[in-house]
């Protein structure tokens, strides 16, 4: 005799084969996929992003030549107290951490400065 955990086993070990049984109506798996949703990872791209340090009296680097779609990145590597200002956008006055803009205008450039010192100025190319 066959013991009755014996018996469960076979039995639900044959569901999931039952269930993948074709009813002679198998259409190749082009069946309705609306409720599928792709659980593959994804790889997300990185935007271009270059960084330019403000020092005591200078931009590091001073001159960019950037992509359409770069992210320019001020980054303080002093206290020096300055705030970015270029066409007629000016950031706030920091003297740490970073101020940020997205430039995407191809074939422009734009001077800037620190508002807190005109002789501190560098350039942003767009190819």
């Amino acid at each position: 005799m066959v013991g009755t955990g014996f018996a469960i086993a076979m039995i639900a070990a044959s569901l999931p084969l039952a269930a993948c049984g074709g009813g002679g109506d198998d259409d190749g798996g082009a069946g309705d996929l609306s409720g599928i949703v792709d659980q593959r990872p994804t790889e997300s791209v990185a935007k271009p992003e270059v960084v330019i340090e403000v020092k005591e009296s200078s931009f590091a680097p001073s001159t960019v030549t950037v992509k359409p779609g770069t992210k320019v990145i001020w980054k303080w590597a002093s206290t020096t107290a300055c705030a970015i200002q270029y066409a007629g956008n000016t950031g706030p006055e920091q003297t740490s951490g970073t101020y940020e803009r997205v430039f995407d205008q191809t074939g422009s450039s734009f001077t800037y400065q620190c508002a807190n010192n005109n002789a501190m100025t560098g350039k942003i190319v767009i190819e």
